[in-house]
């Protein structure tokens, strides 16, 4: 019974997520999208990097440890006994020396740098993070194109399909007319013509869906075919907010000028470090002993820069002029943004009031081709005029789905709008 649970429920958590879940939605696609271009690890990645880093900076023991060794051999060396009338013995500092040993170093002041290292090690995988959204938001623009693309083919099949069977009804009326001796052979020429021309129609646009089909597979990941059902995707709501990216770049990188500023003045500031080495050879200052000895000495250091501030202050000026460019950048920025949402309201003005008025056409065309099937079934309107009218109302159906989903695509573009610095 324990074996048929796990089977159960292994066969369960190894099933699509779309499957049994009714049609496909934007949001799914989207989600599957980001899933198969690995955006989640990229970002976990990132924040493992950035918190290995944060570590290292914020150890508060900053010791480096190096390890010498050190061979010499001088031709003249000072003999102490010499000078002297000591009662002890004396050596003659070695011609020959060597050490080896090992060197400690303690950094206890440095004028802030560690801390602002830290800042700009996390700044440096912010901005990484906002190039990852970015990618993420064209991945949405790709979906998107494709999964509308796929919705207004699917409708456009739906009409020359409508089209289609009106026709094969009027090819069917116009056969039986002929073969009684009371219709033409023309009539029955013009509607084949007209079917030839659907039925190619359709396959070509058979044959565009399945393609976008196929893209939107390789890019989701999800089991995409014709049989699968998709979900109109209804318009966002207007109080969600998008991140713009590019904005958020231009934050960082001016975050990124002051920090390095910041960074400039503090490397012209005095350090402190407790330093120590540990050796073992003849140390040349012990005029007591030949053999070679253990050795230690301990210390601190304090370095006063005396001249960086001139490299400090060019550094500065440098950085002041970057963060103008980036302000200025921003500025442009923020006004191409504002032309382009504008340029976006307006499309989706547009395309209402195209939505609107398609919807009075296609009205007027349906009553029309009722009118013109029923006196033309009667003889007195010529059949070619009711074809025509047909296809002029599979056109209308045609362009009111189209401006239905330009105007969709319009209102998501605006939402995930991306002003490039």
């Amino acid at each position: 019974m324990k074996k048929l649970t796990l089977f159960c429920f292994a066969w369960i958590i190894s099933v699509p997520a779309t499957f049994g879940s009714g049609p496909l939605s934007l949001g799914e696609c989207r989600e599957a999208a980001r899933r198969e271009g690995k955006l989640e690890t990229l970002y976990q990645l990132n924040e493992l990097d950035r918190q290995a880093n944060e570590r290292l900076e914020k150890h508060p023991f900053q010791t480096s440890i190096n390890g010498y060794g050190i061979a010499s051999y001088q031709s003249d060396s000072p003999n102490p006994a010499s000078l002297t009338d000591f009662p002890f013995e004396l050596y003659a500092t070695p011609k020959f020396q060597y050490h080896v040993g090992l060197l400690l170093a303690q950094p206890i002041y440095s004028g802030g740098q560690r801390k602002l290292k830290t800042d700009l090690n996390d700044l440096d995988h912010e901005l990484e993070r906002t190039g990852l959204d970015s990618r993420g938001v064209e991945l949405d623009r790709a979906v998107d194109e494709l999964f509308l693309g796929i919705l207004l083919a699917r409708k456009r099949d739906e009409i020359l399909g409508r089209q289609l069977n009106a026709v094969k009804i009027k090819l069917l009326d116009a056969q039986r007319a002929f073969e009684a001796g009371i219709g033409f052979r023309d009539m029955v020429l013009t509607l084949e013509a007209q079917l030839s021309k659907l039925e190619a129609d359709m396959a070509g646009s058979a044959a565009q869906t399945a393609a976008a089909q196929a893209m939107l597979a390789e890019l989701t990941g999800l089991p995409i075919d014709a049989d699968t059902e998709f979900e109109m995707p209804a318009d966002e709501d207007k109080e969600v907010f998008v991140p713009d990216a590019g904005l958020a770049r231009l934050d960082l990188e001016a975050r990124r000028i002051e920090l390095n500023k910041q960074l400039a003045r503090a490397q012209a500031l005095p350090s402190l470090q407790a330093f120590g080495t540990a050796g073992y050879g003849r140390w040349p200052l012990n005029f007591f002993e030949r053999r070679p000895d253990l050795y230690a000495v301990v210390g601190l250091s304090l370095v006063i820069p005396l001249t960086e501030w001139r490299a400090a202050n060019a550094g500065t000026a440098r950085l002041d002029a970057a963060a103008r460019q980036i302000e200025l950048q921003r500025e442009n920025a923020e006004r191409r943004k504002r032309v382009e949402l504008l340029k976006y309201d307006g499309e989706i003005a547009r395309y209402g009031t195209l939505l609107a008025a398609s919807e009075g056409i296609v009205a007027k065309y349906e009553e029309l081709c009722e009118e013109l099937d029923r006196q033309s079934d009667q003889g007195v309107t010529p059949m070619s005029n009711y074809l025509t009218a047909l296809e002029q109302l599979s056109a209308a159906r045609l362009d009111c789905e189209l401006y239905s989903i330009l105007k969709l695509q319009q209102q998501l573009l605006r939402k995930r709008y991306i002003s490039e610095p």
